[in-house]
Order: structure tokens, then sequence, then C-alpha cells
């Protein structure tokens, strides 16, 4: 009974069987009545027959006569004269007395539907007059309709068998077609549960259990490139890591020699201060993402001026920017907005920290803020080194950094964008980038002014 197969068959066939009952019943019921109604025409038509039979036959040959009828009809027949005397007849129908003759005798007729007990069908008893010169008798007919009814029945119970055993077989082949596809799903979940990620399901079908392979196809492409991720994550955090600590051990020997010259034993502990400082940045960004990426990171909600904001963050970048004559274009309108200050702030000094990076000396970067109905978008242009147009996409990734080669050279986790775009859609806001190689970038920030 465990098995989805066994259940869908007992189901069907318990189904089918309450249907077969209520059918029954049904027809029972449909074929009494039908039955009643052609039993009094077949009586009503027999007995007349008879009736026009005998007015016009030899009154001796009428025993023979009534005796054929009845044994071709199946009936009791009896023929009454007018004194209330049987005269002639097979057996004496039940339920005929000296008033139903009487009653026919004088010229009407005699229908009643006699019910018999539960052993015999019921059946119309019915009294006709007939009359031979000017003598009138009256003749009972009741026919015996058991053996029919009950051939009738038996062809409807072997009918209804008939479905039940072939819906039974159609039932129990159908159960195997639904059920082979979810043995298959079960046994791919197993593999999925195993770590092979490169399983699939190949089933063409159009209905639920298509939609469903195709959900599981879905399910374990996300959960590969989870896997992928997860790897990734652990690889760039080991090298991000290892590689300060490399240079920290390798700079701590370095300073165990005696013999080392001041100056240069300074510039070893700069260096070892500077990579330190890199893990703890590390360190920080990473317990950010992940309080960001757990959904319970304290979201403190207040109304302040973000012109004010981006103005202070931009003052106290000035020394980076100063330093490499970079030009800034301001336009920074008085703007109020709703939303966790610290976090925002963020944002912005991950930004514009970016475009200072990237920007090469001379170059100019541009912060614009416009004010909407019911949001403020903040866009900052920067004239750097630009992003691969191939590498766009995955620049919100943790680690990701496009191109090696040149970030390498400034520094950086590969996390303040993914962090950026974590606050922001923690805001309900969102985030697009635009770039092009060797002419800049610009980052465009959409926030709703009242959250």
């Amino acid at each position: 009974m465990k098995s989805l197969y066994v259940r869908l068959v007992i189901t069907f066939i318990l189904a089918v069987l309450i249907g077969l009952m209520g059918a029954m019943i049904l027809t029972n019921r449909m074929f009494e009545q039908q039955m009643q109604d052609w039993m009094q025409q077949d009586t009503n038509s027999s007995a007349e027959h008879i009736t026009a039979m005998l007015s016009e036959a030899d009154p001796a040959r009428w025993g023979e006569m009534l005796r054929r009828f009845a044994e071709m009809k199946s009936s009791s027949i009896s023929l009454y004269g007018a004194d209330g005397q049987r005269l002639s007849g097979s057996l004496i129908p039940p339920g005929v007395t000296q008033e139903n003759i009487a009653l026919v005798i004088a010229g009407g007729r005699y229908e009643v539907f006699v019910q018999h007990d539960k052993h015999e069908l019921p059946a119309w008893l019915m009294g006709y007059p007939m009359k031979q010169g000017d003598r009138t008798y009256a003749l009972f007919v009741q026919p015996n309709y058991l053996e029919i009814s009950n051939e009738i029945r038996r062809t409807i119970q072997i009918n209804l068998s008939v479905v039940l055993l072939i819906g039974g077989l159609v039932m129990a082949v159908a159960a195997r077609y639904l059920v082979n596809p979810l043995n298959q799903l079960t046994k791919a979940t197993r593999k999925l549960a195993k770590g092979n990620f490169d399983i699939r399901l190949n089933m063409k079908r159009n209905d639920e259990i298509g939609i469903l392979a195709q959900s599981f196809n879905e399910m374990t492409v996300e959960l590969q490139q989870l896997e992928q991720m997860r790897q990734d994550f652990v690889s760039n955090v080991s090298h991000e890591i290892q590689t300060p600590l490399t240079s920290i051990i390798g700079f701590t020997k370095a300073l165990r020699t005696g013999s080392m010259p001041e100056a240069e034993r300074l510039y070893y502990l700069d260096i070892i201060q500077s990579e330190s400082e890199r893990l703890s940045r590390l360190s920080d960004n990473l317990l950010k993402l992940a309080s960001l990426t757990s959904e319970h990171h304290p979201f403190r909600k207040t109304a302040y001026r973000l012109d004010e904001q981006i103005r202070h963050i931009v003052v106290v970048c000035e020394p980076q920017w100063s330093a490499k004559q970079l030009q800034l274009d301001l336009e920074l309108p008085k703007t109020v907005i709703e939303g966790d200050t610290d976090l925002l702030s963020q944002v912005w000094v991950n930004l514009i920290g970016n475009s200072i990076k990237f920007t090469p000396d001379g170059g100019t970067i541009a912060i614009r803020l416009q004010a909407e109905v019911n949001r403020v978008i903040v866009t900052i242009q920067d004239t750097g080194i630009g992003i691969p147009a191939a590498e766009l996409s995955m620049i919100f990734h943790q680690f990701y950094k496009a191109d090696r080669s040149r970030t390498d050279k400034v520094g950086g986790s590969g996390l303040g964008l993914a962090i950026v775009k974590k606050i922001v859609d923690l805001h309900k806001g969102d985030i697009t980038v635009t770039s092009e190689e060797g002419k800049g970038t610009v980052c465009t920030i959409v926030l709703p002014s009242l959250l």
C-alpha cells in the first residue's frame, strides 16, 4: 500500500465499484419502471388478442387454446362464465375474486399491478370481457415475466462486470504510465541528493508531470550554479586570505634578520600593516555580506538629506581624488529620502571609491541627483577604464573582478558591488551599470523616496 501505483489501481477499482453500485441502483429503478410500463402494454395486447381469437373459436377448443397461450406467454390464464364459475384455463391468477369477475361480466375492464413476495416479480392482472353470441365471459390474464427480467438483469450485471474488469486492466496500464515518470524523478532526486548536479530528466510531455520534470531540470541547473558559486566563493576567500597572509609571513621572517637597515625594516612593517588592514576589510565585508544575505540585518529607517550625505562622502574622499587631479562635477539639489543612513552611506562610498580608483589621472567624475514624485535617481559617471561588455552581467557577483590584470593594481576584494546590490535591494531599489571599455562607466541607482 506504500506504492503509488498500487494506491492508484486500488483507488480506481474502488471508485469504479462505487460507481457501479450507484449505476446498478439507478439502473434497477429505471428498469423496474420501464418493465412495469412494458408489462402493462404487453399484457393488454395479449389479452386483446386472446379475447378476439376465443370469440371466433369453438367453445370446445377454448381449453386447448388457453393452454397453448399460457405456454407461449408463460402466463396464468382463466376464463369465467356469467355465474362466476371457472370454465377453462391453465392456472388461476392470484387475486381474482367474484367481485372482479362480476365487474368484467358487466362489460368493464379490470387492471391491477399485483405486488408479490420478494421471490416473484410484480405483474399486471387484467380482466377483459369476451362475448360470443349473447353470452359474456370474463377472461383474466397475468403473465409471468420473472425469467425475462432475470435474464435482462444478468445481462446488465455481466456488462457492468466486464466494464469493471476492462477498466481495471486499463487503469493498471495507465497507472504504470503515470507512475514511471515519478519513479524516474525519485531516482534523479536521490542522485541529486548525492551531489550529482549533471542529472537531467528527458521527458517530452505537456502535462503536469512534464512541467514537474522541467521544474526539476531548472532546479538542478540552479543548484549546479549555486554549487559552482560556493566552490568559487571558497576558492576566492582562500585566495584573498592567503595572498596577504603569505606577504605577512614572508616579511615577518625577513624582519628576524638582525642586520636589516632601519628604512628597509620600516618599509616591511608598512607592508605588514597594509596587508593586515586588507585582511580586516575583507573580514568586515564578508560579515556584512553574510548579514545582508541572511535578511536579518538591522534596518533603521530614517528621513534625511541625501544630497548632504553624498556631498559629505565626496569631501571625505578628497585626498584620493585630489591626488589624481580628478575633476568632480556635482549636481546635488536638496533631496530628502527615507532609508538606512549607514547602509546607503556604504553604497556611495563603494561606488564613488570605485570611480576614483579606476579613473586615470586628470579624469572626470560626475555625480547627479534627480528627485521625482516618488523616487530619486543617483547617477555616478566617470571617464575611467570601463568594463568589457561581456563582463557587465558578472560585476555584482561575489569576488568578481573585471580584468584582474588591471584591478589587482588598485586592490579590492571583489565584494564591494555585491554589498551595494544587497543594500539597494534591501531598500526596494534598483541599480544598473553601463560601461564602454576605455571610455568610462555610468552607475544609475533608483531608490523610492519614501519606503
